[in-house]
Formats: C-alpha cells, sequence, structure tokens
C-alpha cells in the first residue's frame, strides 16, 4: 500500500523536481487530487511518459492553469488522447500556443465544443485553426471570432471559413480580409455582414463579390456603403446593382458618385437614380446620353441649380416635352449662356405660363432675335416688363414685332 496518499500536500508541493521523478508509477497513480492541485509545471515536466499516462482523469482535471501553461512540449505530447479529452475547459483555455501546436489533429478535433470554446484566439496559430473541424469552427464564440487576427482570417481553409459565423466579425477584420477570402464567402454570409462591416469593405473587395451577392445586399447594408466606398466602384458594380438598390440610395452615397461613374450606369440604373439629390458640380458632367436618358420625372425632379449646372448640349438634349414641362423655378435657373446655346426648337418649347415668364433677368442676355422670331405670340406676351427691360435693342425690336 502506498503511503502518498498519507502526505500532507505541503509536502508533496515541496518535493524537488528529482525526488519527485523518482516516485514509482503506483505513487503516482495514488495521488489525491488534493495532491495533484498544489504540483507545479516543473514537477509534472520531470515525470516519464509513463508516469503521465497512470494518471487518471480525476487527477489530471486537478491539475492548475498555471501548471497546464507551464508543460513542454514532450509532456503535452505524453498525454494521451483520452486524458486531452479530460480536460477541464478553463484547463484548455490556459494551453499556450505552443502546447496546442503539440497536441495532435486527432487530440484538436477530438476536444468537445465546450473544450473548444475555451480556446483563446490568440493561442489558436493558422495551423491549429486549420485542424479544427468544421463542427467547432462553426461553434467559436464572439470573443473567440472577434479575436481572430486578419492574418488568421485569411489563412482559413475554404472549408472553415465558409461555416465562421460573419456575423459577429468587426471593422477592422473585414477591412483586413484578402480579396481570396472576400471571394470565397458564401452569399448567405456575405448576406449576413452587418451593416458596420460592410463599411469596412474596399472597392478590391466587393470587386469580388458574386452579381448574386451584390444583389441580395440588404437596403440596410447597401446604404452603408460611405460616399468615398461608393466613389471607388467600377461602373461594373454600379451596374450590377439593382433598380431597388439604385433607387435607396442615400443622398451622401449619390453625391458621392463621379462623372465617369453616373455616365456609365446603364439607362435602368440611371432611371432609378434619384438625380435630386445631385450636387450640381455632378450635373455638369454629365453627358448628352445621359441627359437624354433621363425620364421625363427625373427632368422634372430637377432643381434650379441643377438646371443651370447642365451643359449647353446638355439642355439640347432635353426633349420639347421636358423644355414645355420645366417650372418656374427651374426655368429660372436656366443662364445666359445655356439660353444663347439653346436651339430654337428647344427655346420654342419653353411654356408660357411658366418657362417664359421664370426665366431671370440675367439670362435674358442670352436671348438671341433667332430665338424671339421661333416664339408664338402667345410666348412672345408671356415675357414681363423687367425681363424686356433688359433686352438688347434688336432682341426687343424683335418682339415687338412678334406681338405688335
Amino acid at each position: 500500500m502506498s503511503v502518498i496518499p498519507f502526505v500532507s500536500a505541503q509536502k508533496i508541493a515541496g518535493l524537488a523536481t528529482t525526488t519527485f521523478s523518482s516516485l514509482k508509477t503506483s505513487s503516482i497513480a495514488a495521488l489525491a487530487t488534493t495532491q495533484m492541485a498544489v504540483l507545479n509545471a516543473g514537477q509534472i515536466n520531470a515525470l516519464t511518459s509513463t508516469s503521465l499516462q497512470y494518471l487518471a482523469a480525476t487527477q489530471v482535471q486537478a491539475l492548475s492553469s498555471t501548471t497546464i501553461s507551464g508543460l513542454i512540449d514532450a509532456q503535452i505530447q505524453a498525454f494521451t488522447t483520452t486524458q486531452i479529452t479530460e480536460l477541464t475547459s478553463t484547463q484548455v483555455g490556459a494551453l499556450t500556443a505552443t502546447e496546442i501546436d503539440a497536441l495532435s489533429s486527432t487530440e484538436l478535433q477530438n476536444l468537445s465544443t465546450t473544450q473548444a470554446n475555451a480556446l483563446t484566439a490568440a493561442s489558436l496559430s493558422t495551423t491549429a485553426l486549420n485542424i479544427l473541424t468544421t463542427t467547432q469552427v462553426a461553434a467559436l464564440t464572439t470573443t473567440q471570432v472577434q479575436g481572430l487576427s486578419t492574418t488568421q482570417l485569411n489563412a482559413l481553409s475554404t472549408d472553415n471559413l465558409n461555416v465562421l459565423d460573419v456575423t459577429v466579425l468587426q471593422t477592422g477584420q473585414v477591412a483586413g480580409l484578402s480579396t481570396t477570402v472576400i471571394g470565397n464567402l458564401t452569399t448567405a454570409q456575405v448576406a449576413a455582414l452587418t451593416p458596420t462591416a460592410v463599411t469596412g469593405l474596399n472597392a478590391s473587395q466587393i470587386e469580388q463579390l458574386t452579381t448574386t451577392e451584390l444583389q441580395n445586399l440588404s437596403t440596410t447594408q447597401a446604404n452603408a456603403l460611405t460616399a468615398a466606398q461608393i466613389g471607388s466602384l467600377s461602373t461594373t458594380v454600379l451596374n450590377n446593382l439593382t433598380t431597388t438598390q439604385v433607387a435607396a440610395l442615400t443622398a451622401p452615397q449619390v453625391q458621392g458618385l463621379y462623372w465617369s461613374q453616373l455616365n456609365g450606369l446603364s439607362t435602368a440604373n440611371l432611371d432609378a437614380l434619384d438625380v435630386a439629390l445631385l450636387l450640381p458640380v455632378q450635373v455638369v458632367g454629365l453627358n448628352t446620353t445621359t441627359v437624354t436618358d433621363l425620364t421625363s420625372d427625373q427632368v422634372g425632379a430637377l432643381s434650379a441649380a441643377e438646371i443651370g449646372a447642365l451643359s449647353v448640349a446638355g439642355v439640347n438634349s432635353l426633349t420639347t416635352t421636358e423644355i414645355a414641362a420645366l417650372d418656374t423655378m427651374q426655368a429660372g435657373g436656366l443662364t445666359s449662356i445655356q439660353i444663347a446655346g439653346m436651339t430654337t426648337t428647344n427655346f420654342s418649347a419653353l411654356s408660357s405660363t411658366s418657362g417664359i415668364p421664370g426665366l431671370s433677368t440675367s439670362a435674358i442676355a442670352g436671348l438671341t432675335t433667332d430665338e424671339i422670331n421661333s416664339l408664338t405670340t402667345t410666348q412672345g406676351n408671356a415675357f414681363v416688363m423687367a425681363q424686356i427691360a433688359v433686352m438688347s435693342i434688336d432682341v426687343a425690336d424683335a418682339l415687338a414685332a412678334l406681338i405688335q
């Protein structure tokens, strides 16, 4: 009968490593849990693999976290797979990266969900992460996922990546994902990214999303894109958005679009755009094709400042119906340069009730006699005294001849 169980825990803790390591395996196996709890890493590291393997589950579980974290690779490797699976979650959480790397693939994959959830993100090497089963990766906690570095995330195998809970990824983590990883995300994972996480995507990453993934972005996700992100998107990506998504773009997003993007929009997406949100500086760059493709409703929604920002060619790209529909405020936005450059066909389309009386006195300076001569008597009579007072003599004479 071994006398070990009758030795105090204090004396056991005081045994030198050489003395402790000389104990017979029967004595090691007889150690009580209270005695095991006071053992230090040095004592355990001095044991032979045979002695270690004599330890029962209750004995292994009695080892302190400090002792566990101080074990050398050889001792970790000496534990049996059964002993490893019997470690408490607290003990597993104390394992260092070096110790985890010393575990066999079988031992890692045999860890229960409770044990795996105790592993710290910092203790997992990229190799260890990819040894974990998809079931273990899928069960990682929010703390664990958010603790993963971009290096770890970018090293995940496609299988393990595709089961990762991306709903808890933070902006910085998403921003650091490689284009390869972004491309390997499932459609469901892309759709599950939080709006905050979406703000971390750069143009190169967004380019990796498939048409389906782009079109599956919710309005909340799409609206989370910043003006800078929107401004960096290629026309291909913009045209892969649905008309519903384009129509829902916010003012900052619309105002983040560059001329090349606006002029590159498909007719369907252009027609869905809320052009009333455009800044005059954006309207200046619209080419004639883009202006021509605007719907009558969109032209009707343009502000006076936007109308005034159109190029002369842009104004002449408007249909006579659209010109005729300009209200007093919109007509007031026309500049003298635009008036001077308008075709007589378009000028003569101005309404006598809103278009002509809405012209500003500064715009009247651009009037030509040809334009006056293209009007009907009713339109000529629509000019008010303030406008007539600033007309050139030639234009005034032409108007007088028209309405007499």
